[in-house]
């Protein structure tokens, strides 16, 4: 599997060029917290993985992984119960470009919805996935060997987003970038009078 795996922080580290960029379905997915978590499970990474690098067909999902036939199927079926995931055709592909965490609380007959910022993904067509569950913890990537490349990653996708870090450790501006792109895009959708479809 192409990917590190840390408390806080999931990265591809493929390098790979994919070549064409992933049709999203749409660029946020809002998730529950339950349907958030069915990513971090390995085998589910792995198939979301395969999908972003354009092995999305059953079959090619199923060689890429070496999954055997039933359980590559139920952990397909999870992953589009859950939102990670649609089906267009024979197709599998990302259902957006961004999850965000949600819940939602009755507050004195108010509905609240409110977004975890601690909690949720992106994709990059040439850097990959990242996964963040929960806050940073300050010098975990100081002895990783992968530190670098995260580095490098990390401020080549905050130059694209034209995001200016100050964390100093990869898992840190991870964290960083991920905020800021839902608070800078996503919040500002909200106040422009975004409609929400829920659909189910």
């Amino acid at each position: 599997m192409n990917a590190v795996v840390k408390p806080e922080i999931v990265v591809t580290l493929n390098g790979e060029n994919i070549g064409v960029i992933p049709r999203y379905d749409s660029e946020y997915v809002l998730m529950r917290e339950r349907d958030f978590n069915v990513i971090l499970d390995n085998t589910n990474l792995e198939i979301m993985l395969a999908v972003i690098s354009g092995h999305n067909t059953f079959t090619q999902i199923m060689k890429r992984t070496n999954l055997q036939r039933g359980k590559l199927s139920r952990h397909l079926r999870r992953m589009l119960n859950a939102g990670w995931i649609i089906k267009s055709g024979n197709r599998y592909l990302p259902s957006g470009r961004i999850y965000v965490v949600y819940d939602v609380r009755d507050v004195d007959g108010e509905i609240m919805l409110s977004i975890l910022m601690s909690k949720g993904a992106f994709i990059d067509p040439f850097h990959g996935l990242v996964i963040i569950n929960g806050e940073p913890l300050s010098n975990y990537c100081s002895t990783c060997p992968l530190r670098q490349a995260c580095v490098n990653n990390v401020k080549s996708l905050a130059r694209k987003y034209n995001i200016e870090l100050r964390g100093a450790e990869p898992s840190e501006a991870y964290v960083e970038l991920f905020r800021e792109l839902v608070r800078r895009d996503l919040i500002r959708k909200f106040k422009s009078g975004w409609r929400i479809v829920v659909m189910k």
